[in-house]
């Protein structure tokens, strides 16, 4: 039984350090995105209206990576959060 509880100590210690890891990860994803996110909110309405082709391309192609850099910083900061819950549960020895 020792081997056991030693063995969800050391997975308890493992998901916490993967969810403080992912949180922090998911943040500076976040963090990093926020100073290009505003001034393309700025920008979008006039450059829709642009007629150059080029132009809207490279915005939608902007919008694009904004929203697969989002989506990664969510599921990283969401899968941080379930890795900490995961290590605060109470481990079940068995007699």
């Amino acid at each position: 039984m020792d081997t056991f509880n030693e063995v969800s100590r050391n997975r308890q210690i493992l998901d916490r350090t993967l969810g403080i890891l992912l949180l922090l990860i998911g943040i500076a994803i976040g963090v990093f995105l926020i100073p290009n996110f505003l001034p393309l909110l700025k920008r979008t309405p006039y450059l829709l209206l642009d007629p150059d082709a080029g132009v809207r391309h490279e915005l939608g192609y902007a919008w694009f990576m904004q929203s697969i850099g989002w989506i990664i910083a969510f599921f990283a900061f969401r899968s941080g959060r379930a890795f900490l819950r995961d290590s605060k549960k109470p481990t079940s020895t068995s007699k």
